[in-house]
């Protein structure tokens, strides 16, 4: 996905003990470019080692916490969904994110803000492969489609793709 680039140096007596360690990154260290959305975390998990190189696979990504409580508001309301999602390329994945509106929403305006939520996050997945679906997510473009939609029920103040997970076929 972000092609052949060096995510860091690890030491180690037998590189076979390298397998499934997992490796936690932000996307500004792995491109090396300051993006808008430094709050990401990518979780990547080394799969094959060859001589001197790990190559790893995206398993996860997850917002970084501080953030997420900094934009949690009194009087305000925080509408969650987590619902799992198959892409074009028939990986599966789960998808949790976050709502925050300015205001206090009925329990109505939330079921209608989760419910929207849950669709374009799967109408989204039904039609891009993954490495696609996984850029959107990252770059924001697939929060900014749903806070488009979802304003139009309630005013939303942001709206977040808290954290993906990759349901990866036990080894």
């Amino acid at each position: 996905m972000f092609g052949d680039v060096k995510a860091g140096d690890t030491v180690t007596d037998d590189p076979s003990k390298l397998m499934g360690r997992r490796v936690e990154m932000t996307v500004d260290e792995l491109t090396g470019r300051l993006i808008k959305n430094s709050n990401l975390k990518l979780l990547l998990e080394i799969y094959d080692v060859d001589h001197t190189n790990a190559y790893t696979r995206f398993i996860g990504h997850k917002m970084d916490g501080d953030y997420l409580r900094s934009l949690a508001r009194k009087r305000s309301s925080k509408v969650d969904s987590n619902i799992g999602v198959v892409t074009k390329d028939g990986e599966i994945l789960r998808v949790k994110s976050s709502c925050f509106t300015l205001k206090k929403a009925s329990e109505a305006q939330i079921r209608q803000i989760r419910k929207l939520m849950e669709d374009v996050i799967r109408s989204r997945a039904v039609s891009l492969e993954l490495n696609n679906y996984l850029q959107e997510i990252i770059l924001g473009k697939l929060s900014s489609d749903i806070y488009k939609v979802t304003k139009k029920i309630y005013p939303v103040r942001r709206v977040e793709i808290t954290k993906t997970e990759r349901n990866l076929p036990p080894a």
